[in-house]
């Protein structure tokens, strides 16, 4: 069973901060926030068993990135901005938040409200059935692959998007969250909208997907996959009737 918590980061400006940072789809901003706060109760937090790493996905000795699946995630939901503990993220999370029940200043320029939106709990399983998904902001490609999908043909492009979004379920959310549904069946069923737009993620420039797509196991929504999963990018959700 994987319990994942989520909070509502409210900010508030003072007048003429600019606001260019809270437009765009990922949330490096919000985990420069939530870092900030961990810093000043660091020593509380990890006299009570927490691990501040995971805050940042950063091994604190060496500064090297964690390899693991992020235990927490900083996402922009259409102007929501959400921070999610997954496993022992929530735990670290939900310690975090008990010293800020009041909104509080960060800088000079704004302040931020923690609230609880959310506790979800539950598996990865395998299921007869299909269940339809959406992924948005999905920054699948390297520079390899991007390469493959450039020079592909339309049915090439849609074959490689599914190896990679099966290679992702599988080597990172599936393997690191401790889920066995064995070899998935992952089928694109659209495209969002047809052309692929251009996100900048760490000063590189990714085609970054929107895709509909059905699978044969049941995931948790607002988990996320591929580059800058852990700051909005790739988050998947349940497409309902």
């Amino acid at each position: 069973m994987i319990k994942i918590i989520t909070f509502q980061i409210k900010p508030y400006l003072l007048i003429g901060q600019a606001v260019e940072p809270f437009l765009k789809p990922g949330a490096d901003w919000l985990r420069d926030v939530i870092n900030q706060l961990m810093r000043h109760h660091r020593p509380q937090l990890v006299n009570a068993g927490i691990d501040t790493s995971i805050f940042h996905n950063h091994d604190e000795k060496t500064s090297h990135t964690m390899p693991p699946y992020p235990r927490i995630v900083y996402q922009n939901q259409n102007g929501l901005f959400l921070v999610s503990g997954i496993g022992e993220g929530a735990a670290a999370l939900s310690a975090l938040s008990a010293f800020y029940q009041q909104p509080t200043a960060v800088g000079a320029h704004m302040m931020i409200q923690f609230s609880q939106y959310r506790i979800q709990e539950s598996e990865i399983v395998h299921t007869e059935h299909k269940t339809t998904y959406l992924i948005s902001h999905y920054l699948a490609l390297d520079q390899k692959t991007h390469k493959q999908y450039v020079e592909a043909t339309a049915v090439q492009k849609i074959q490689l998007l599914e190896r990679t979004l099966k290679k992702h379920l599988v080597g990172d959310l599936f393997h690191y969250l401790g889920a066995d549904i064995g070899d998935p069946m992952v089928e694109i069923l659209e495209v969002l909208p047809a052309e692929p737009r251009i996100n900048t993620y760490k000063n590189h420039h990714y085609l970054s997907f929107n895709l509909v797509f059905s699978l044969d196991a049941e995931l948790p929504d607002y988990v996320a996959l591929g580059n800058g999963k852990a700051f909005g990018y790739g988050v998947i959700t349940r497409v309902t009737d």
